[in-house]
């Protein structure tokens, strides 16, 4: 396996990753020296991967399995208390490993869990989504959601390690592994718009589960995520721009999943939409130009995305859950306003101080989204092919 040494602020964790690897991920789980492995996943990826994990696991260790249906209910506070019961009546103890094998849910629910358990247990990450291994795993929050909005209740907290084995990936569908190299292009979009010609290329290829694709994109969003984190433990100053594209992203996310729970659109999906309002944001306020507008239209159209918002999504109700954003709090706003990351130019944040977020007014929002809406049909006549010249 390759590895790349991720640090975020005071913290610092190994990454290893490769293809076909996950008896070698077992064995460096065993080099851990725990009591029991508590494995947190959902019973799509354990019925996909779940047999193979622990048949390379072996027979040494005792293995605590806890599932759930997939999808943003498993990431709720009922949920975590279950887990924990669990694994407690299991025999878990502070020796216990807690693993988190699938996407950015179970790793965040399996992120919280670990930071409570005796006050903090040891935690591993094997990201079996393109969503995690590129971009959920490369932090310390660990949150789930309450009742008003997305990820409400959370820590932060340092993984002992991340484990990826890309071949996880290929039982994906095309829209799960796009979804993930959607935050790929968020990073590439606002933090090194310089390697947007390589992902093109890759875009290019139309082979992106190729373990030559994924271990490039991989490599790519460390260091793109890096980048913004290594003197941000909290992701609360420079780390913020990860966020961009969240605001209206993670409101479409989370009206669309209240309506069509797991078949609603995936986080990716949801955050690259999110980043078409943001863009337009910026275009109307002089800051992006129109053509940087087409290249963020460009790279989401070639990522497959339908650049439509989600029926019964309406502008009114987007607007009135990014009042409950979990990036409220970081700026004085007023009552008709919310904090946003947006982009001065490709790659360079607008900033308040050192913080790299604006207050946006509602108005504001209402346009982009009229805007976009109005885009929405020309976009989708944009072909991979037209958008990668």
């Amino acid at each position: 396996m390759q590895q790349r040494h991720i640090r975020i602020g005071e913290s610092s964790f190994p990454y290893l990753f490769g293809s076909g690897c996950l008896d070698a991920i077992a064995e460096t789980l065993h080099t851990l020296d725990t009591d029991r492995f508590v494995v947190v996943t959902d019973d799509h990826v354990f019925g996909l991967h779940g047999h193979a994990l622990l048949r390379a696991l072996g027979d040494g260790t005792p293995v605590t399995v806890l599932r759930h249906g997939p999808g943003e209910a498993m990431k709720t506070l009922p949920c975590l208390a279950e887990h924990i019961e669990h694994a407690l009546a299991d025999g878990a103890t502070r020796r216990s490993v807690i693993v988190s094998f699938g996407g950015g849910v179970p790793g965040n629910l399996a992120g919280l869990m670990a930071s409570l358990l005796f006050r903090g247990v040891r935690l591993v990450h094997i990201p079996t989504t393109t969503v995690s291994a590129m971009d959920s795993v490369l932090s310390l929050k660990q949150a789930i959601n309450s009742r008003v909005g997305k990820n409400h209740v959370g820590s932060y907290y340092t993984p002992t390690a991340v484990l990826a084995d890309v071949e996880l990936f290929g039982t994906l569908s095309p829209r799960e592994l796009r979804s993930g190299l959607c935050e790929m292009a968020k990073n590439c979009l606002a933090i090194k718009p310089e390697i947007i010609s390589e992902l093109q290329e890759v875009l290019t290829t139309g082979n992106l589960a190729a373990p030559d694709s994924l271990l490039w994109l991989l490599d790519a969003s460390i260091s793109a995520k890096g980048q913004v984190t290594k003197n941000d433990t909290y992701e609360r100053k420079d780390g913020l721009v990860l966020e961009y594209g969240h605001t209206v992203g993670h409101a479409i996310e989370l009206l669309d999943h209240r309506q069509r729970d797991a078949d609603g659109l995936s986080h990716g999906e949801s955050i690259a939409l999110g980043m078409l309002v943001a863009a337009r944001i910026s275009c109307a306020r002089g800051w992006l130009t129109e053509e940087d507008v087409r290249i963020h239209d460009e790279l989401v159209t070639s990522l497959g995305v339908t650049t439509t918002i989600p029926e019964g999504v309406t502008a009114d109700r987007i607007i009135d859950t990014i009042r409950d954003d979990n990036k409220r709090g970081y700026l004085p706003l007023p009552d008709d306003a919310a904090a946003f990351v947006l982009l001065e130019q490709l790659g360079v944040p607008a900033r308040s101080g050192e913080l790299p977020l604006v207050s946006v007014g509602r108005q504001e929002v209402q346009d982009a989204l009229d805007a976009f809406d109005a885009a929405g049909r020309d976009i989708l006549t944009l072909s991979a092919a037209d958008s990668i010249r």
